[in-house]
């Protein structure tokens, strides 16, 4: 489990709020961030030919996990979490590097001659992004508009995952995504203008 392998999730663990999807809105809060976490290990865990047997895709196409589409993995505690087994004969020794924005996830275990292949995506069902929606505020001034959703396209893509050993197929998964049409979201102000001083 990377949810409970990363444990408390908040200031006291020196964690700063960041962007997550939640209600129909990305909003800042602790946790943001961790999925590329999430996605990162799931891509090295499928390169090492592992089990998974628990992942989620994001609401949204998210433009810096493509390409390609369908391999992305989001976490949030205690539920979507982002889980893998051992299957091998022999213990796994995961090392994760963090060199600036970069994070690398190396897997270290004993050979046991498996392989794996990753398909392309198989994308279908795209959905147009819906109309606008506009909301008014009184944070803003008559007149003034701030964008705070961007406008997504939705789609569904599938990817198979197939490992064999000695010429035998030991694992295959298929992993379905449906990621939603996401509608650009606009601030519209209702504040009157100060009166200049006469």
């Amino acid at each position: 489990s990377t949810v409970e392998t990363l444990g408390a999730v908040d200031a006291s663990t020196g964690y700063l709020p960041e962007l997550v999807i939640k209600n129909n809105r990305t909003i800042p809060e602790y946790g943001g961030g961790l999925c590329q976490v999430a996605t990162t290990l799931f891509r090295a865990t499928l390169n090492a030919g592992l089990k998974i047997t628990e992942r989620q895709n994001h609401s949204y196409r998210v433009s810096y996990y493509e390409p390609p589409v369908g391999l992305d993995s989001t976490i949030y505690g205690p539920h979507p979490d982002f889980k893998f087994r051992n299957d091998t004969p022999s213990y796994i020794f995961i090392s994760a590097i963090q060199e600036g924005t970069k994070l690398t996830f190396e897997l270290y275990g004993t050979k046991d001659g498996r392989t794996a292949t990753i398909s392309e995506p198989i994308l279908f069902n795209p959905v147009d992004p819906p109309a606008p929606v506009y909301i008014e505020t009184d944070t803003l001034y008559k007149g003034e508009t701030k964008q705070i959703e961007k406008a997504r396209s939705g789609i569904s893509a599938t990817v198979t995952y197939t490992v064999m050993r000695d010429g035998k197929e030991i694992n295959k998964q298929t992993f379905r995504s449906k990621y939603k049409a996401w509608a650009a979201q606009y601030l519209v102000g209702t504040k009157e203008q100060p009166q200049p001083a006469t």
